[in-house]
């Protein structure tokens, strides 16, 4: 079966936002930035197998969400909207869900190939080998991975 790679991003606003008081993604999205205070991103990444990306997807949802319902997704004007049905994920739509208070946004999928990482220095566009991966970075160290 297929190996994808899965990038997505934990929002944490801290003190930007109570997330407690908001019932939904969608309010909790609204109610990012209104204290003006800044907001924590730390980006992840996850292999996850399926038939195809939107399987890949629905897998990689099923292991973060406890129902579909839990998951918006996100038009181009940023207004969020339920997913409707029972159909297959859309791998070129934005994604967003709450996981352990914080905002998740989901950004993107590649095919992956086992065995193989993201490369730290082409930020994630290539695949090199975990060593090659380690090297760069205890040479050049996580920033100047994020600063390329």
């Amino acid at each position: 079966m297929p190996t994808y790679r899965i990038y997505y991003a934990e929002r944490d606003p801290g003190t930007a936002v109570d997330t407690a008081r908001y019932a939904s993604p969608t309010e909790s999205l609204r109610g990012l930035g209104t204290s003006g205070s800044p907001i924590d991103e730390t980006e992840w990444e996850e292999e996850v197998e399926g038939r195809d990306p939107a399987a890949a997807l629905e897998a990689f949802f099923a292991a973060h969400v406890a129902s579909r319902s839990e998951v918006m997704w996100v038009d181009a004007n940023g207004d969020s909207h339920a997913i409707e049905g029972v159909g297959d994920y859309q791998p070129e739509k934005a994604y967003i869900w709450i996981e352990d208070g914080k905002l998740m946004e989901y950004q993107g999928i590649d095919a992956a190939t086992p065995g193989l990482v993201s490369c730290p220095l082409c930020e994630g566009t290539g695949e090199v080998t975990a060593e090659a991966a380690d090297e760069y970075l205890a040479d050049y160290g996580e920033d100047a991975a994020q600063q390329q």
